[in-house]
């Protein structure tokens, strides 16, 4: 018997491969009755992982789509600046340090002025470009580009990331789950945090407030894995 669980596991697995999924392809799939995986549908409907159609169902929208990098920057700007303040003091004069390429991390550059020979590297071409303007030494991955994230992706980024040993890493992602998942709506870029966090001493995301208690299709690792979460919701 599968717990209903491991059926919402197998059920966007499915989707992720299928634009479309009826109700009577997934019971036979799981083995069990249409009417537990219209339940199942539901509930996932509720997560808003998944939208309802007449007789199946397809992944949200909100789950696999990219939000264009130009439309993040002005996004909660207030708090991405207060959150940035907070991360600088994890930076360490001399340090080699991670960066990706999400609106987030570009807020931490304008503080790295005060800071002595720092090393940075960056999947992200407009936050390379950003700290070229403050003389920092920065090195970017290259690879594929994604249009809309403005990010560098794909084996040649991989690749690089994995050649270097850095001191810290700094990123942000579309949000985090209330059972302590970090997640993300893109899997290339989800690689990429993936191969920083690896390669790091110490892990740092920051996140602002509309990316709590959000859930997103590809999981980057759990928060107990990673040195921090600066956020501005004070933990009880």
């Amino acid at each position: 018997m599968m717990y209903s669980i491991e059926r919402h596991k197998e059920i966007l697995s499915v989707l992720e491969k299928n634009s479309n999924v009826s109700v009577h392809k997934l019971a036979k799939l799981l083995f069990t009755s249409e009417s537990t995986v219209r339940r199942d549908l539901t509930e996932l409907e509720r997560q808003g992982k998944i939208r309802r159609t007449f007789g199946g169902a397809v992944l949200s929208d909100d789950q696999t789509k990219e939000i264009p990098l130009i439309l993040r920057q002005s996004r909660n700007l207030k708090e991405k600046r207060e959150l940035a303040t907070k991360a600088v003091s994890k930076i360490r004069d001399g340090s080699i340090l991670f960066f990706d390429a999400s609106s987030t991390i570009l807020q931490l550059v304008p503080h790295l002025s005060k800071f002595h020979n720092l090393t940075v590297i960056t999947n992200g071409p407009l936050t390379s470009m950003e700290l070229a303007k403050l003389h920092v030494q920065t090195y970017c991955t290259g690879g594929k580009l994604l249009p809309n994230s403005l990010a560098y992706v794909g084996a040649d980024a991989e690749n690089f990331l994995r050649n270097i040993n850095a001191d810290a890493m700094f990123a942000s992602c579309r949000g985090l789950s209330d059972d302590g998942l970090l997640t993300d709506s893109s899997l290339e870029e989800s690689h990429i945090r993936k191969i920083m966090i690896q390669q790091s001493k110490e892990q740092y995301f920051i996140l602002d407030s509309e990316k709590l208690h959000s859930t997103y299709f590809y999981t980057i690792t759990k928060s107990d894995r990673i040195t921090e979460i600066i956020t501005s919701v004070e933990e009880n």
